[in-house]
């Protein structure tokens, strides 16, 4: 069975690498697609699975998640490019990042934000490295020690069985990742940690007012 995944960052596809390298070989092949993050709302019907960052569910309600694959993170934060906070670039309007700089800040100034790829041009970015404003203590006075979940893999086109199926490969091998130390436990299986992440998320979000009503995301 051969599967399109579509995927924004190289860094998601790092918790599957044994399963695109051959190393682990099931009945189950995937198929890596790159989707620019703005154009995924309108290629996840095209696409059997893919990793979803979390406010996609916003806009449909019918995708099926899986518990193994997430992309995960515990540090994130603005770098400051210029000495100055009058453009704030981001990858999509739609990304989990640039949902969690709303959902966090208190940012009441105006601010100009450019959607680009690359964010050649900009005062301030979104990173998870080198950055010199915390987003990640804002999460954790917010949330406590829970991880940071940015995309889940998901689908609106798989029924369950084969969804079971593909958790089970995909486990295996963000396992063997876990054990190298390439991807955190909750990349592996979420746990009840990383889904109250993705609860506490949904929370902050309707408090802000960015979610119409509280979202629970089906999750296998």
């Amino acid at each position: 069975m051969r599967l399109r995944l579509g995927y924004v960052s190289e860094k998601e596809l790092e918790v599957i690498e044994p399963l695109l390298s051959n190393e682990i070989n099931r009945n189950v092949e995937l198929e890596p697609i790159r989707v620019k993050e703005d154009e995924l709302k309108f290629k996840l019907k095209e696409l059997d699975l893919a990793f979803i960052p979390l406010p996609l569910t916003l806009f449909y309600e019918n995708i099926r998640f899986i518990s193994n694959g997430a992309f995960v993170t515990t540090k994130i934060g603005l770098k400051v490019i210029n000495n100055r906070f009058a453009r704030l670039c981001i990858s999509s309007s739609n990304s989990t990042e640039y949902y969690l700089f709303k959902i966090l800040t208190n940012y009441k100034n105006p601010i100009e934000v450019v959607r680009s790829e690359s964010c050649t041009d900009t005062d301030v970015l979104i990173s998870y490295e080198d950055y010199h404003i915390s987003l990640d203590e804002l999460w954790r006075k917010n949330c406590g020690d829970l991880p940071i979940v940015i995309s889940l893999i998901g689908s609106l086109r798989l029924d369950e069985q084969t969804l079971s199926k593909v958790k089970v490969i995909i486990r295996e091998a963000a396992s063997l990742q876990e054990s190298r130390k390439k991807v955190s436990q909750y990349s592996k299986e979420l746990g009840l940690k990383g889904r109250q992440a993705v609860e506490c998320f949904f929370q902050l979000c309707l408090k802000k007012g960015l979610c119409r009503s509280t979202i629970s995301p089906q999750i296998l």
